[in-house]
This record gives structure tokens, sequence and C-alpha cells, in this order.
């Protein structure tokens, strides 16, 4: 409950007070110190959850059984419903994501692109890496939108998942050869 109450307000205002934080879980700030005693340690219990819950979202999604353009499709779903939660933390504070930890989000990113790429559904040109970056930025925009509220996260899903795969899809292939 603090840490999503966390995630919400450093969402909107990353400078946001712990008051602030406090208010929005509906503690006391005596409770708040006493389960994060520094800003510091709300921000890493944050970062931790945040990552946590999204690499169990991703091994549920079961990346491998699924096509690319579904694999892909389930990936951003789980972004952005999981991630929007803790995109201020998780796309922003390099200081309290361990590389470890980021790599569990990471990788199987690069795995399902790389596949991609392997079984001709994805350009080879731009190189793996370069729709990875891609994807990524498409993804942490889509993040942005959806703590703003721009949009909803099932509505970004479907723009990141069209954007991307659109662009991304080796020219020449249809929807009906994947």
């Amino acid at each position: 409950m603090i840490l999503e109450a966390a995630a919400r307000v450093l969402g909107r205002r990353p400078d946001a007070a712990m008051v602030d934080i406090a208010d929005e879980a509906g503690v006391g700030r005596a409770t708040l110190y006493r389960h994060f005693p520094t800003r510091d340690s709300l921000l890493q219990g944050a970062a931790d959850a945040g990552v946590s819950e999204l690499s169990a979202g991703i091994a549920a999604a079961n990346l491998d059984d699924l096509s690319i353009d579904r694999a892909i499709a389930r990936l951003t779903s789980v972004f952005l419903r999981t991630g929007a939660k803790y995109a201020a933390l998780i796309t922003q504070d390099e200081d309290h994501l361990d590389s470890v930890d980021k790599q569990r989000v990471i990788q199987p990113v690069r795995d399902v692109i790389d596949r991609g790429v392997r079984e001709g559904v994805l350009r080879a040109d731009p190189p793996a890496e370069v729709l990875f970056e891609m994807f990524a930025a498409l993804l942490e925009r889509a993040l942005w939108l959806t703590v703003a509220e721009t949009t909803t996260p099932e509505a970004a899903t479907d723009a990141v998942v069209d954007l991307f795969l659109d662009g991304a899809r080796r020219v020449g292939r249809t929807a009906v050869e994947a």
C-alpha cells in the first residue's frame, strides 16, 4: 500500500515530499518512517517492488510459447499494466535499480526481439539492438502517458504494439504469414 502510493505520487511529482506520500497512502508520517526511515529507502523499496512485479508478470507471460507478435503484445501489456505503477522509479532512477534486477526485466525483451529477427518476423536492418532500443523508447513514453493519465494502459499497449510491429516487421511480410 505504501509502495504503490509512493509510485503514484512520485509518478506525478518526482520531487514529492514524504508527507505527500504518507497522505496518499493513508498513513501517518510516523508509520511511513517506521517502514522507510529515509526517502532513499522508500525509493529502493518501490524500485524493488516494481522490478519484482514486472519480473513475475514477464515470467507468467510464457513468451517462448507465443508467436513474436503475441509475445510483443504480451510484453507490452505487462510493462504498461505493471510498470505504470513504478514508471518514475524504473525508467528514471538508476541509483535504485540493481543491474541483476534490471537484467531480469530487460533480457526477456531482448530475447523476443532476437527471436523475431532470427525467425524473419522482424527486420534485420536495423540490428536487433536498435530494434530493442526503439521498442524500449516506445514503452517508456507509453508508461509516462499512462502515469499522466493521458491514455489507458490498454490503449497505450495497442499503440505501442501497432507502431513497433508495423515499423519493425520485415518488409513484404503480412499478418497472415505470422
